[in-house]
């Protein structure tokens, strides 16, 4: 079945109120569902590494663990790695393009378009059908990100490129930005620190995401994010990443945490709940 895009503009259902933030609120092109639920936007570089791949995929499955919306531009690097965070836990994501919704960019991410709309999710644009990628229209539909979502999340980025266009156009929006940081010789990680340098939040794991965004959007809609979720049985230490889609770092901090709260406790290599 072939989904017609529908055309929405400020005062029609389902248009995202963040939307009308902007000085010239615009009508956006939509495929999908837009879902009730906050937005949270993660972005950064296309040249990302594999350290920032990992933490984008790890943000977008925690964003979806808590039952927010990924919002984020479905180009290379990290707004892929974060898209396929999110779905891969069957969350709602919202891909907002530089084209029109009828044009997939990179065409290589055409899978996981198709999947964000299976799923449940939107693929957004001010741009008609047909429009094409033209390099121009980018940092335009930046602000569409920012204004969609209620905080900013830069994963990896250098001191020119559309992340810290978006962290720009969030802040004075009134957004709150959080930034991972990064090694200081690292042309990646330059934007990131720049960033903290004025004032960005830093932001050290998806744990530590989800207790600050936990202040700026409420409580998780999901119970999961709070809940260790090990089985009455126990499970083995070195599955934990796994079973909670978390880095191995990640994975030992909230372990700790948690043996600290007395909710767990290790039995040899097994952890068990108390």
């Amino acid at each position: 079945m072939v989904i017609e895009p529908r055309l929405i503009g400020p005062g029609s259902a389902p248009y995202p109120q963040g939307l009308c933030d902007l000085e010239e609120p615009p009508s956006v092109f939509v495929l999908g569902t837009l879902a009730p639920a906050p937005g949270i936007a993660v972005v950064g570089t296309r040249r990302c590494t594999r350290y920032g791949v990992g933490l984008a995929e790890s943000f977008g499955a925690a964003i979806a663990r808590a039952g927010w919306t990924t919002v984020s531009g479905l180009a290379r690097g990290i707004d892929t790695a974060a898209h396929r965070g999110c779905l891969r836990l069957s969350g709602h994501a919202v891909a907002v393009l530089g084209s029109g919704v009828d044009h997939c960019y990179p065409a290589e991410n055409r899978p996981m378009y198709d999947e964000i709309l299976a799923t449940g999710g939107a693929v957004v644009s001010e741009y008609p059908p047909g429009t094409p990628p033209d390099r121009w229209r980018f940092p335009a539909r930046n602000r569409i990100i920012a204004a969609m979502s209620a905080a900013v999340v830069v994963v990896e980025a250098a001191v020119t490129g559309g992340a810290l266009i978006t962290a720009r156009l969030g802040a004075e929006l009134g957004r709150p930005v959080f930034v991972v940081p990064g090694d200081v010789d690292r042309e990646m990680s330059e934007g990131c620190n720049r960033l903290i340098r004025d004032g960005a939040h830093p932001v050290l794991g998806s744990a530590d995401l989800l207790e600050e965004l936990s202040l700026v959007v409420g409580p998780p809609a999901s119970a999961v994010d709070t809940d260790h979720g090990i089985p009455a049985g126990g499970v083995a230490v070195n599955e934990l990443p796994a079973l909670w889609s978390l880095t191995v770092t990640e994975s030992l901090i909230k372990l700790g945490r948690l043996e600290m709260a007395g909710k767990v406790r290790r039995s040899g290599e097994h952890v068990v709940p108390t």
